[in-house]
């Protein structure tokens, strides 16, 4: 008889922690970033008030690490049919166009994001070191030029956030992804035509994060998050909590 896998049973410590992340995750998707408070957390949460802060500074932190959950959480779900792609052109194209899609358009990440307040601050892009590695196994297998891994990376990585950040502005239109993938594809040496046979390419059908309990919703605006804090009353400025 095969014996049972065990559960991994998580540290106290990596417990509390996940539970204080899972609460003002859910929080923020209900209420909005400026309308929870730390105690409000620790209370969802199930843990002692003063127990936050051997976790989190403050609130920036907590939701800093709920994105990298995020980031992680979109990694895993992309690495499978990653490496099934052995051509690291197909392979960067692919994935590059992955983290555009969604960003634009996976609801659990842009309805985390705009109830964050950071929808024309945070985007979803490439991991450097996963990136690097891609730009690396290119450069030796003659596949890409270039002079520096690193910058090279630091160049597509650059230019993938500030075209993810205009489109969410409403600056770009959404078919700039193309181009910017035509454009990184010629910067690490590949003919014109094959760059944009790879732009064009329709992306494949590959998993992504989903939140069951949050339907989407197309009312809520993506462009800009909604201006969530108070209005001034009586003339007076209103502050938002830190």
């Amino acid at each position: 008889m095969t014996k049972p896998a065990e559960t991994k049973v998580l540290p106290k410590r990596a417990r509390t922690r996940k539970k204080l992340l899972t609460a003002a995750r859910d929080l923020v998707y209900t209420k909005g970033i400026e309308n929870v408070a730390i105690v409000d957390i620790t209370r969802a949460a199930g843990v002692a008030a003063g127990s936050f802060y051997n976790y989190f500074p403050n609130k920036g932190a907590i939701v800093a690490a709920i994105i990298e959950d995020f980031e992680l959480v979109f990694s895993e779900h992309l690495e499978a049919h990653r490496l099934r792609l052995k051509d690291p052109a197909m392979r960067l194209s692919v994935t590059l166009k992955y983290y555009f899609k969604q960003s634009q358009e996976n609801e659990a990440w842009r309805s985390f994001i705009i109830n964050a307040g950071l929808s024309d601050q945070r985007v979803l892009v490439q991991p450097s070191q996963q990136c690097f590695e891609d730009v690396s196994i290119g450069m030796r297998g003659g596949r890409f030029k270039s002079d520096s891994a690193a910058i090279t990376v630091s160049l597509i990585t650059g230019m993938a956030t500030h075209v993810g950040l205009e489109i969410q502005r409403g600056n770009l239109p959404r078919s700039a992804v193309t181009e910017t993938v035509r454009h990184v594809l010629r910067m690490l040496g590949l003919p014109d035509i094959a760059a944009k046979a790879f732009a064009d390419a329709p992306i494949p059908e590959i998993p992504f994060p989903t939140r069951s309990d949050l339907p989407a919703d197309p009312m809520i605006p993506f462009r800009i998050a909604v201006e969530r804090r108070a209005k001034p009353r009586d003339g007076a400025a209103v502050t938002a909590a830190s």
